[in-house]
């Protein structure tokens, strides 16, 4: 067991590392201390041979709500140069699973939300229960996905008309998108990801990783390193532009309301 503070981390003797993301009062939004939690227990997989495949899911009702956007948190005060490599590094954090030597399953039991979506889908397998629900809604405040993994796992009438609108779908849904590989009885997410888990795990893990950097070179050799760069440039220059209206407006209601009165002020428009 770990003595992370916002995070739970194992790994069992059956090779399966399980990471609990453990900030369930903010629905475990992505904070600093959690971010550099999560990048930590990313590293100690990586170093970790004894690991074989990796489950990572989240306390209480829901799987991730993204990024803290809480206003007034204490952020540290960094250059120019070191927010530009931060902002990338933010971004390349919730898609290491994608890239990890092992495979990744993510156990949903509940929202997986704008960057808690991307970490969801950077995972090779997707568990979800009934109550799931999957989004991106950062376009209706002016901003971007971390990461633009659609593409790459439906359809294109699928995934224009789930990032042009920010809405949500269920469970059933992303089933029917090929988004999840299957949808269990709520509360089953993780026993069902565990179980999964464990039979993999049974594969020679050599074998496993061989298999998996393979599975990475036909979609490298498709464009996706290239159009995951691309789209990390574009989003900083999106960030960069002056007097968005929309987005100085939801700023302000964000820094002077507080994150009831943004989220009302931003989703409102859409019920």
């Amino acid at each position: 067991m770990s003595d992370f503070e916002t995070l739970l981390y194992e790994v069992g003797d059956d090779g399966v590392a399980l990471v609990t993301l453990n900030r369930p009062e903010r629905r475990n939004a992505l904070d600093y201390q959690l971010l550099h939690e999560l990048d930590e227990v990313f590293d100690a997989v990586e170093g970790d041979d004894a690991v074989r495949i990796g489950v990572i899911t989240g306390a209480g009702p829901a799987f991730c709500a993204g990024y803290d956007l809480t206003p007034n948190q204490d952020r540290p005060n960094y250059s120019a140069t070191e927010r530009w490599e931060r902002t990338h590094w933010q971004a390349r954090l919730v898609v290491r699973p994608w890239h990890s030597r092992v495979p990744w399953i993510a156990a949903v039991d509940g929202p997986a939300a704008a960057a808690g979506n991307v970490l969801a889908m950077s995972c090779d397998l997707v568990v979800a229960s009934e109550r799931a629900q999957f989004g991106e809604p950062e376009i209706r405040h002016v901003a971007h996905s971390p990461h633009v993994l659609l593409p790459w796992v439906t359809s294109n009438r699928h995934l224009r008309e789930f990032y042009y609108t920010g809405d949500f779908i269920d469970a059933a849904t992303a089933e029917k998108w090929d988004l999840v590989n299957r949808v269990v009885p709520t509360g089953e997410a993780l026993n069902e990801a565990m179980a999964m888990a464990r039979r993999i795990a049974q594969v020679p893990p050599f074998a496993l990783q061989m298999m998996k950097r393979s599975i990475s070179a036909v979609y490298n050799a498709q464009g996706f390193e290239k159009g995951q760069n691309d789209h990390l440039m574009l989003r900083m220059i999106e960030s960069l532009v002056p007097d968005v209206p929309e987005r100085e407006h939801l700023g302000k209601v964000r820094q002077e309301q507080g994150m009831r009165a943004f989220l009302e002020a931003r989703d409102g428009p859409f019920r």
